[in-house]
């Protein structure tokens, strides 16, 4: 790879800095803005450079000793060389920037920074298992003895010898925690307790990592809704929103694609007294919603990276929710998607950034808009 010295300018989002060499932009990871660092550029195009920090020539004061000895090598963290207090920072800056009307206003929630992640997914080539590591497909043996993101419990050392034994052949294995124990993901349901709510989870379904932002996360959609509020919940998963703040919700329709999550939503609901909500099977993304669900003022959405599609936006066009409380894993297309509903007459009345992903350059953002 090659080698250059180069001052870094700022920070940018993805976990990167940036500076500029000879015309190209050049984004750094495992630099600070300030510091003067030679790096090992992993792509060179026609415009912009990517590259890791491999040596620090100036450092800045606020540098930190990383706590993970495979940090830049894994494909995990984007900023063990920093405090968490200046992670967050960051971010909040960033989100502002993006939302620059909310700049001072904005609320940030955290937890603790390490062992939040209550699933794993370990990579083997049948002698190593360990992460990938950055930009390849090398497994990074060391990162299943060290890694600190996740629950002591996934360090593979700390996997029940059955579960070992009965995933030894796959290349990807995908662990979580269960209510009772550890569990293969990709093959079994998980149990999962919250607030006074049991669910399901299929296997293969989607579950908030951060066991403990859950429960905040959850408290704030629940005070952003009025008392009795009708939910249409658009990418509802199992059923983990609206189930698990039911006592505010009069009635619920729910909507996903995958088949086996919404079987699950509904067993959820039943199991859990919540006899009022109904729940659908629905590619979200390839139609408008249909008419039957223009009786709900409110909306929940909890959309992948991709964020919501046209007939989603055509939709709140044309049935005008009162309120659409809104859940985002990507500021990006958060920040189109609200600028599109702002110019369907609707205002942010909330915005907060909860750190689902701490020391990696993700986070989960909620919004509240209301016509």
């Amino acid at each position: 790879m090659e080698k250059l010295r180069i001052k870094l300018e700022k920070w940018v989002n993805g976990g990167f800095c940036i500076t500029h060499h000879e015309g190209h932009a050049v984004f750094v990871e495992g630099g600070i803005p300030g510091e003067t660092v030679d790096i090992s550029l992993y792509k060179t195009g026609t415009k912009e450079w990517f590259g890791t920090v491999s040596e620090v020539i100036e450092p800045d004061v606020s540098r930190i000793p990383s706590d993970c000895p495979v940090f830049l090598e894994c494909g995990g963290c984007s900023y063990r060389h920093i405090t968490y207090q200046d992670e967050t920072q960051i971010k909040k800056t960033l989100l502002e920037a993006m939302f620059s009307e909310w700049k001072g206003k904005l609320e940030v929630v955290t937890g603790p920074a390490n062992e939040y992640r209550n699933n794993v997914q370990w990579q083997s080539n049948g002698k190593e298992i360990g992460y990938f590591s950055k930009k390849s497909h090398r497994i990074v043996n060391e990162s299943q003895f060290v890694c600190k993101t996740i629950d002591k419990r996934l360090l593979w050392a700390e996997i029940p010898l059955g579960i070992k034994k009965s995933v030894t052949k796959q290349k990807s294995i995908q662990l979580r925690l269960s209510s009772k124990s550890v569990v293969n993901y990709e093959r079994d349901q998980t149990e999962i307790s919250i607030f006074n709510t049991k669910l399901k989870v299929p296997e293969r379904g989607f579950f908030q990592i951060n066991r403990f932002l859950l429960e905040p996360w959850l408290e704030k959609i629940k005070s952003l809704l009025p008392d009795s509020a009708q939910i249409l919940e658009l990418f509802c998963g199992c059923g983990t929103i609206g189930i698990s703040i039911r006592e505010k919700i009069a009635s619920l329709y729910g909507m996903e694609s995958h088949e086996k999550s919404i079987r699950y939503a509904r067993e959820n609901a039943k199991s859990n007294n919540a006899l009022q909500f109904e729940y659908e099977v629905s590619d979200l993304y390839q139609k408008h919603l249909p008419k039957h669900t223009a009786k709900y003022p409110i909306w929940v959405v909890n959309p992948p990276r991709a964020g919501l599609s046209e007939g989603i936006i055509a939709s709140a066009s044309l049935f005008s929710p009162k309120q659409i409380v809104y859940s985002s894993c990507n500021p990006s297309t958060l920040r189109r998607d609200v600028t599109r509903l702002e110019k369907l007459g609707y205002r942010l009345e909330y915005l907060g950034l909860f750190d689902f992903f701490p020391r990696t350059q993700h986070y989960e953002v909620l919004v509240s808009l209301k016509k």
